[in-house]
């Protein structure tokens, strides 16, 4: 089955489109806090040289709140208009390792915690001021990190190529908050 895959959590962004686990089209992009004007250009380009796929897989974080909300309505337009499958996947399973930590800055000094080992959470995502995570890590295990804020990880951004691989980890297209939106009142 040749699936389009979009994840944009971080600041790197990719789509690639996959067909019996083999990556047909692969393409990243920088994608700085949402700004979707590389993303379109890039899905314009897997759509127009890949042709039809039967399902489309986006990364739903946690990451950039921005670039989430703007590839899953993507995501979301484009399957209704095709008529196509939409999944989501968290975007943590976009790396190629058989275990592995994944870091990622959640603003307002806590960081967030992922742990996959063999395809699957080892324990659900947790949000930690920055020495509790970085206490959790182990040895041995390779640690991806979303941003560049630990000289120890390794910097990089998940990648569409490999969601696809993990198709038991397949839910709803929707965006992984951590914790609850911070909303402003106005004075008024």
């Amino acid at each position: 089955m040749k699936i389009l895959a979009i994840e944009c959590s971080s600041g790197r962004g990719s789509i690639a489109v996959t067909e019996c686990d083999r990556t047909v089209f692969s393409l990243d992009f920088e994608n700085p806090r949402g700004r979707g004007v590389k993303f379109f250009a890039a899905l314009e380009n897997a759509v127009s040289r890949c042709g039809d796929f039967a399902q489309i897989l986006v990364g739903t974080g946690p990451g950039s709140y921005n670039s989430l909300r703007a590839s899953i309505a993507t995501a979301w337009g484009l399957a209704k208009a095709r008529r196509v499958p939409l999944k989501g996947i968290p975007s943590i399973f976009g790396y190629d390792a058989p275990e592995y930590f994944v870091i990622g800055d959640a603003r307002a000094g806590q960081w967030f915690l992922a742990h996959v080992r063999g395809g699957a959470l080892v324990n659900p995502i947790d949000l930690l001021p920055p020495e509790d995570a970085t206490a959790r890590l182990a040895n041995g295990i390779p640690v991806f990190s979303t941003s560049p804020m630990l000289d120890s990880a390794c910097y990089e951004a998940p990648q569409a190529r490999f969601l696809a691989r993990h198709p038991n980890q397949f839910g709803p297209a929707d965006p992984i908050y951590l914790k609850p939106p911070h909303i402003t009142k106005s004075a008024a």
